[in-house]
């Protein structure tokens, strides 16, 4: 008997949840950018009520904060916020490429060189893309450390890491080519089995993540946004 099972559609608030992150994490809000629900749910061409429950799941993601009497912003992280996020990076990094190493070293290296591949063919002039290459190199770690819980940690942070990669890390050029340079060379690490070697420079990558957060976080901000629509890919 064949397999005939069919995907269910995704509701409208799923939709609606999956555009709004994708335009956080790729630049189309700003930091700390008020998010009107009466005009997402115009450009939408839907009522208020799935924007209003996509807003509220994606601020149980940390991606957005819902004041009071104020309305929906996209989140605004301070020096202290981007410290603590490190610090969780490095704890829970570190941990998992022990176990891929130990697990799923020929599958973790084969995601890392695949995205690896990405970042070299956005490194030039594909800021958008070169985040996304970034966030899946260090979203293989746990795609294949075969911890569940570790792999559920990794997710609490992993929206903000890759809003705030786009936003502050990959837009510049000097930065995307320090970044894929550290890259490549934990690749190498790797497969070379030297972990210690590897682990040391993974958590200098992250403090030097930090460090780029901390100058970029004083730039001026972006110009606004164009209107969303779901129909954009």
């Amino acid at each position: 008997m064949p397999d005939l099972r069919i995907e269910a559609p995704r509701s409208l608030t799923a939709m609606i949840i999956d555009r709004l992150e994708r335009a956080i994490v790729e630049g189309e809000f700003g930091l700390g950018e008020m998010i009107s629900e009466e005009t997402l749910a115009k450009s939408f061409g839907v009522s208020r009520t799935p924007v209003r429950d996509a807003l509220a799941a994606l601020a149980g993601t940390g991606l957005v904060v819902i004041l009071n009497k104020k309305g929906s912003f996209v989140f605004q992280p301070t020096i202290e916020d981007t410290v603590t996020l490190c610090e969780y990076r490095t704890i829970l990094e570190i941990q998992a490429v022990r176990l891929c190493h130990a697990r799923a070293r020929t599958a973790a290296l084969a995601s890392w060189r695949e995205a690896i591949a990405e970042m070299d063919r956005a490194s030039t002039d594909d800021a958008v893309a070169y985040g996304r290459a970034d966030s899946r190199f260090h979203r293989a770690l746990f795609d294949h450390c075969a911890n569940a819980y570790l792999a559920d940690a990794y997710r609490l942070a992993a929206g903000k890491v890759a809003a705030l990669r786009t936003h502050l890390t990959a837009r510049s050029r000097p930065r995307r080519d320090t970044s894929y340079e550290e890259h490549r060379a934990m690749a190498d690490l790797f497969e070379a089995g030297d972990i210690p070697a590897l682990e040391a420079l993974l958590a200098e990558h992250i403090d030097r993540t930090r460090k780029v957060y901390r100058e970029a976080l004083a730039e001026p901000a972006a110009p606004g946004r164009p209107a969303l629509t779901l129909k954009e890919t």
